[in-house]
């Protein structure tokens, strides 16, 4: 949900000022040292760091940093800085790398990820590193992390959506919205605030599973069609469809829907059995003594629903002075080790496909079925329309389920706005 926020921020000086043609492995600067990133350069026959190396690592998670620092330097005797750092992280790159102040190794939102390539800031790793981590990790999450054929940068944490339900009203959870939607109709107390089945149908990040539910793509089908988000499909308006049919199991307002504390409250107050939602509600429901389940979205239409995803990633700088040091630092935060950490000391989940040793993650039973989840999600698309993807959806989508529109209009309406938000940028350059 944050990294869905963080895509609508305009990051509009930092390709403005970049300081290297499009397309350029790295920034030329003759005040500054440079580090080539061909493979074979940076090659070591034993991949060993360099002699002295020390690293400085940028993350907005400061136990997590400080606790992967420090078993870092245990296994390689490389010292780690950590310095928090949240968003614009991007742009601190830009105007820091060339001199040399800025971070080997720095933590990003995936959807940030063609602003940093067209930025050069990223350095391309070793192919024998690239090679290890496409083997332990997840292939949705090496996604956000390509282009053509190189790597650069690694997986750390993923964010997705799950089903969530309330052991005491939910023996054993439904394997289809079908059969959900059917027990709603005769569960619901409107009066009394009960709902079998309550969600943010009018948050399209949260709603998005139902959005695409007859296979719509935002951005073609890699979501890389910066020109095309495809409002003008069918499948585009049967989502809508489908997330209208939902008034009559939840005749909320949109605003109350888009309230999270809201859906929140009435869930650990036993006032709802299922919502879906993210990895960043476990904490609370589980603080809040209610008897909760997490389970993988259910089918719809005979077909898994598919929500959208977010990826943290760890990416090498493209000036670090030791670039071997730095990829191996970025490789070992999805180490077994490094994955426990994460858990551990974040509460996040790791990327890696095989979570059996690590610590915690693996006996966590709300927990797990996010990894498998992952696997059946679609990355947040990296454009740089996607600003105005989310303003045109969720403008129409409010709309609609509030009755002012219907899908049809809604469609129509989201196409329009598309149109004048990309015009009115084209004006504005």
């Amino acid at each position: 949900m944050k990294l869905r926020k963080y895509a609508m921020i305009i990051l509009g000086g930092v390709l403005g000022m970049a300081l290297t043609g499009c397309g350029k492995k790295i920034p030329v600067n003759p005040e500054a040292e440079v580090i080539s990133t061909d493979t074979q350069e940076v090659n070591s026959e034993e991949l060993e760091p360099e002699e002295g190396a020390s690293l400085l690592f940028w993350t907005s998670l400061e136990e997590y940093g400080a606790e992967i620092a420090k078993a870092f330097e245990e296994k390689y005797n490389i010292p780690v800085t950590v310095e928090k750092l949240g968003m614009g992280e991007i742009e601190k790159m830009s105007l820091t790398g060339p001199s040399g102040t800025a971070a080997d190794v720095f933590m990003s939102s995936h959807d940030h990820f063609i602003e940093g390539v067209e930025a050069g800031i990223f350095m391309e790793f070793d192919d024998r590193i690239a090679e290890r981590v496409r083997e332990r990790v997840s292939q949705t999450g090496i996604q956000t992390v390509t282009q053509g054929d190189k790597l650069y940068g690694v997986p750390v944490s993923i964010e997705t959506s799950c089903l969530f339900y309330n052991k005491d009203l939910v023996d054993t959870p439904e394997a289809t919205l079908e059969e959900i939607i059917e027990k709603s109709k005769i569960y619901n107390d409107v009066a009394k605030n009960e709902y079998y089945f309550l969600h943010s149908m009018a948050d399209v990040y949260k709603a998005f599973p139902m959005l695409s539910a007859y296979g719509y793509r935002p951005f073609g089908p890699n979501g890389t069609d910066n020109e095309n988000p495809g409002f003008d499909t069918p499948e585009y308006k049967q989502g809508l469809e489908c997330i209208n049919s939902f008034r009559e199991i939840m005749p909320i307002s949109a605003a109350d829907l888009r309230n999270a504390e809201f859906l929140r409250s009435l869930f650990v107050e036993g006032k709802v059995a299922y919502e879906i939602t993210g990895p960043w509600d476990i904490t609370q429901f589980k603080e809040s003594g209610i008897n909760l389940g997490v389970t993988t979205l259910p089918t719809y239409n005979g077909k898994k629903l598919t929500p959208f995803a977010g990826v943290k990633n760890a990416h090498v700088s493209a000036w670090t002075k030791y670039p071997i040091a730095a990829q191996l630092f970025t490789e070992f935060l999805v180490s077994d080790e490094g994955a426990s950490i994460l858990y551990e000391k974040a509460d996040q989940i790791t990327t890696l496909k095989d979570i059996s040793n690590v610590r915690g993650l693996n006996e966590d039973e709300c927990v797990k079925p996010f990894v498998e989840q992952f696997e059946n999600s679609i990355p947040m698309p990296t454009v740089k329309n996607i600003g105005a993807f989310w303003s045109s959806t969720e403008n129409a989508v409010i709309a609609m389920y509030d009755g002012q529109l219907t899908p049809e209009q809604a469609q129509q309406n989201t196409i329009d706005a598309w149109n004048n938000t990309l015009a009115t940028e084209n004006e504005l350059e």
